[in-house]
């Protein structure tokens, strides 16, 4: 998973992260593992834009392949969900993927619906709403080529299909919730 992150006290440092000294000291300061990585890069396609690109390795996060019960789901990925919403509520996140993304929704649906709550997801859609790939020709598919993108989950939970978005900055919305299906409370 891919995270964007704006930390002013690491302003800096960043500029500098191919020093390993320094990229252990962000780490630490993010509160990464040993296996997590970190880079600086730019998302400014006119003046440059310095970033921390931190990659958090999640063996074994595929979406698709979630828990269908909440609970056994936030068991496994908690520490990594407080970590995007430390950085949300910091105002340090500056773009999440949509791994991420559906961990934040995660999240949403537990304190909604209560984390014994079933749940699928039936559809995912990312839109890339900046795109600065030309920056990043050997990467084109990266976050920091589309450092700003806009999430859209289908999930069917509560007897109910819930359209959910979510906004690279972690900000989750629900844009539909149909509960009230002309050919009953069912998946179709």
């Amino acid at each position: 998973m891919q995270l964007l992150l704006n930390i002013e006290e690491l302003n800096p440092e960043i500029e500098n992260l191919a020093i390993p000294l320094t990229e252990k000291k962000v780490k630490e300061r993010l509160d990464l593992r040993q296996e997590d990585t970190v880079t600086c890069v730019n998302i400014g396609p006119g003046a440059d834009v310095l970033v921390i690109l931190a990659s958090i390795w999640t063996i074994g996060l595929a979406i698709w392949e979630f828990p269908t019960v909440l609970r056994e789901g936030l068991k496994n990925w908690k520490w990594l969900i407080d970590k995007i919403k430390g950085f949300v509520k910091k105002n340090q996140l500056v773009s999440v993927d949509m791994d991420g993304a559906f961990l934040l929704v995660i999240d949403y649906l537990s304190n909604e619906y209560g984390d014994e709550s079933n749940f699928s997801m039936m559809d995912a859609h990312t839109f890339k709403i900046v795109d600065i790939s030309g920056m990043y020709p050997n990467n084109e598919d990266s976050l920091p080529a589309h450092p700003h993108n806009y999430y859209v989950f289908v999930i069917w939970i509560a007897d109910r299909k819930l359209i959910l978005s979510v906004r690279s900055n972690g900000e989750i919305r629900v844009l539909e919730s149909f509960d009230d299906m002309p050919y009953g409370k069912y998946k179709i």
